[in-house]
């Protein structure tokens, strides 16, 4: 019996979906738990599993294409008992990649059919080719490596001229990013632009005496046990800072949805993540009910499954706000951009000796704080309340913010 497979559903705010690659083409024996394509939105890859024994039957998506939720992508036959749908799991950076085979796609196209467009070449094509290029042309052509054939004259009546020859190799020279990374970039492109056309965002900043966040730290790093990256970073006496000032700040701790303001019943942080595959932000959960060495833990996990790519789509969800770490970077201070759904981004720049006046000038290891807030959520005094609420821990950091127990 033929069976549609669809478009899943990845996470509870997703809306639509890239097909990334069709692993089977028409025509193959599928096993249940094969991969048979993978579907990408901007925050994860996903692999699409057969949940029974079938032959995939036909392509009606071509990889690339973004369709909704819900929009059928191909036609299966089952074999056996019939299962309700197809499921997915996070995919490997290392999950093969197969070309589209869709036959509407422009993209499609097989061996065959290029011979196909190769046979019958005349002498006459091959003096129409001559006619509309220079001999100097065709001579650096050769020496460029390149094909005529592809060239568009800029010359009288579309003649190819030396001049055309360089850009073409001029392009040919740039690097150009694979179909995977361009269609992620794209759909990160896209959230962040609609961020700026639906987020009334606002910033604040302040610079912060980080001196005995500092000693604190080296205390705890030297008396700890933990290997690598579980060992105790800034991000995470960050994030906790971040939790005690949200169990405090009620107002904050909401989003906007449906064109209101929603409570978000736990309090769930993002923490934006660098990988090779560009910055992810999964989401730390109850972060205000979580001690240190609790935080530690789930950073160093989540940026493990992070950097794997075996994160799942609700690792990205129901996040009141993200911190953003650039501490690590010779980066002072910068402006963040709120993810949509969220209600605030803060912006961390390197902890380092910079002059501070207080009853004297001095030179104090100092920290710079960017809070960016959607404004339809919170007003400047409310935000400012909240920053001054972290900055009040950073700067005055006591057993509750170093607390390895509850």
């Amino acid at each position: 019996m033929s069976k549609t497979i669809t478009m899943p559903q990845l996470g509870l705010t997703m809306e639509e979906g890239t097909v990334s690659s069709w692993v089977k083409k028409p025509g193959d024996i599928v096993k249940k738990d094969d991969v048979i394509l993978t579907v990408s939105t901007d925050k994860v890859d996903m692999d699409v599993e057969a949940t029974e024994d079938g032959v995939l039957k036909e392509i009606l998506i071509a990889e690339g294409e973004v369709v909704p939720v819900g929009a059928v992508l191909a036609y299966f036959e089952v074999s056996g008992h019939i299962g309700d749908s197809l499921v997915a799991k996070p995919a490997p950076d290392s999950a093969p990649a197969a070309k589209s085979i869709d036959p509407k796609s422009p993209k499609s196209g097989s061996l065959g059919d290029h011979r196909q467009s190769n046979i019958g070449t005349t002498a006459r094509e091959v003096a129409a080719v001559e006619a509309v290029a220079s001999p100097r042309a065709r001579r650096r052509a050769k020496e460029l490596g390149i094909d005529i054939e592809t060239i568009k004259g800029s010359g009288e009546n579309g003649r190819i001229v030396e001049e055309d020859l360089l850009n073409a190799a001029r392009q040919k020279s740039t690097p150009k990013l694979q179909d995977g990374e361009t269609r992620r970039r794209r759909l990160i492109a896209d959230k962040m632009l609609e961020s700026i056309n639906t987020i009334p965002a606002f910033s604040i900043s302040v610079e912060l005496n980080a001196e005995k966040l500092a000693i604190g730290y080296e205390d705890i790093r030297r008396g700890s046990t933990e290997p690598g990256h579980a060992k105790l970073s800034y991000s995470d006496l960050l994030l906790r800072a971040i939790g005690l000032s949200l169990a405090n700040s009620p107002s904050m701790g909401v989003i906007w949805r449906d064109e209101n303001i929603q409570k978000i019943p736990n309090t769930n942080v993002a923490l934006a993540i660098a990988t090779e595959r560009g910055v992810v932000a999964p989401v730390l959960r109850n972060v205000n009910e979580l001690t240190l060495h609790d935080i530690r833990l789930r950073r160093f996990e989540l940026t493990d499954r992070t950097r794997q790519n075996k994160l799942t789509a609700l690792d990205f969800e129901d996040a009141v706000g993200t911190l953003s770490n650039l501490g690590m970077y010779r980066v002072d201070s910068f402006e963040a951009i709120i993810s949509p759904g969220q209600t605030f981004i803060l912006a961390v720049g390197m902890l380092r000796n910079r002059p501070w006046a207080d009853i004297a000038l001095s030179i104090k290891p100092t920290i710079i704080l960017n809070l960016s807030v959607d404004h339809r959520v919170a007003d400047g005094a409310t935000a400012a309340a909240f920053l001054e609420k972290i900055g009040e821990i950073i700067e005055n950091p006591d057993d509750q913010l170093f607390s390895i127990e509850r």
